[in-house]
């Protein structure tokens, strides 16, 4: 469908619009207006990408889970209509053959060389790692001045070291992969600029790869190269591609996790006193908290490889699609609650496609989980008076024009 350059129209419908990420400047922590119009009136509706290009966009939670789920529509972007514009770098053969982009079974046998490594019970092997980093840096902010920037020296430094430790890389290389991370990340970069960010991250990957090789351990990596790599289960060219993956996702979308719950918790002291009481459960609220957030809010992006009807809408073979999970975990019809300012914390887990769904989901997702849990208690209960020193919603610095949001600083006193 990125191919075509008129739109399609749906009876009821509003005419075509240009898809933008944008939230209403009084609320940057809400979806974009336009997404609840849509859920209401036009839950599938064709948006440009810009270029002349179009896309379908799927709005509601059951119609983007049930694209997620539905393996007829390809995550790879070089399926026929795939809508590659506005993710520069995501046709790069490195990032096309990688696991986030391929469809089983390629990509059910790239997942399997990984998920053993993240289940629940090998993601509490990491806790009391994940504790003692955890007690280390706040220890380091007790020894402060009494302010601090918590994204810089507490939100992104967590997740940081946990996945270097993981994977037994140096933490003194963190520079080298925040610049990279921040880069492919990044939607606004020329597709020159992309591949070139792309080649770059290849290469750290493969010199991971080479000094791991070179001394094995007893770490994440080691095992991969030793299990899958030398055992033939996967390419060079496919274990830079997952040593990308893993530094990505290991400490960026975590980090803005982190960030985002504590200015959240912050503003709404009447749920933290529910969690300090026990009223709340700790584990309700992180999950309530993914939802809202829902950090990776450009996509999933998906073509469909045969006709498909979803919502009482039939996709056409070679028509792309914007699922979006940020949209879908603001649907009025499926929660009460929408809005950030009406952040609450529920009695029961919510539903949420935060780590996305289908053969997709996020393969990180129990780590994830795992440094929210320690983090967030540990944080609060040994800073008991922490203040934010600029509550104003409308005066947050925050990250826009990247593929997974985030604040770029949040400033406290302790």
């Amino acid at each position: 469908m990125e191919e075509r350059t008129t739109a399609a129209s749906q009876e009821g419908c509003p005419h075509l619009r240009e898809l933008s990420l944008d939230p209403a400047p009084e609320r940057p922590l809400d979806d974009p207006p336009y997404f609840g119009d849509l859920r209401s009136g036009c839950p599938i509706s064709e948006v440009g990408l810009g270029g002349g290009k179009t896309s379908w966009l799927a709005t509601k939670f059951d119609d983007v889970k049930a694209i997620l789920s539905d393996t007829r529509f390809s995550a790879n972007p070089h399926t026929p209509g795939f809508p590659v514009r506005g993710l520069p770098g995501s046709d790069h053969p490195l990032v096309a053959d990688s696991m986030i982009r391929q469809d089983p079974p390629l990509h059910t046998t790239l997942r399997r060389c990984v998920v053993k490594y993240f289940t629940p019970r090998a993601v509490e092997s990491y806790r009391p790692q994940v504790e003692e980093i955890v007690d280390r840096h706040l220890d380091a902010l007790a020894a402060g001045s009494g302010e601090a920037d918590l994204v810089s020296q507490f939100a992104l430094a967590i997740p940081t070291t946990v996945i270097t430790r993981m994977l037994g890389i140096p933490i003194e290389d963190a520079p080298r992969f925040f610049d990279l991370t921040e880069r492919q990340t990044t939607l606004s970069l020329s597709q020159e600029e992309m591949y070139r960010t792309v080649e770059e991250f290849r290469a750290l990957g493969l010199e991971y790869a080479a000094l791991k090789e070179a001394n094995p351990a007893d770490d994440l990596l080691s095992h991969i190269i030793r299990e899958q790599y030398e055992a033939g289960g996967i390419t060079r060219d496919q274990l830079a591609a997952l040593i990308t993956i893993l530094i990505i996702g290991g400490h960026d979308t975590t980090a803005g996790m982190i960030g985002l719950s504590i200015y959240t918790l912050l503003r709404r002291p009447d749920q933290l006193a529910l969690l300090r009481s026990g009223e709340r459960t700790w584990d309700v609220a992180i999950e309530e908290l993914l939802r809202v957030h829902s950090v990776a809010r450009m996509g999933p992006r998906r073509a469909a490889t045969e006709d498909i009807t979803i919502g009482g809408h039939t996709f056409r073979k070679g028509e792309g699609v914007v699922a979006s999970i940020w949209s879908a975990n603001h649907d009025e019809s499926k929660y009460a609650r929408t809005t950030w300012e009406d952040f609450e914390i529920p009695v029961e887990r919510p539903q949420h496609l935060a780590f996305s769904f289908g053969p997709h989901q996020c393969v990180g997702q129990n780590l994830a989980r795992m440094e929210l849990r320690v983090v967030l208690p540990r944080i609060f209960a040994r800073f008991p008076e922490m203040k934010l020193v600029d509550p104003e919603v409308t005066h947050l610095s925050y990250r826009d024009d990247r593929a997974f949001f985030s604040l770029k600083e949040l400033n406290v006193t302790l």
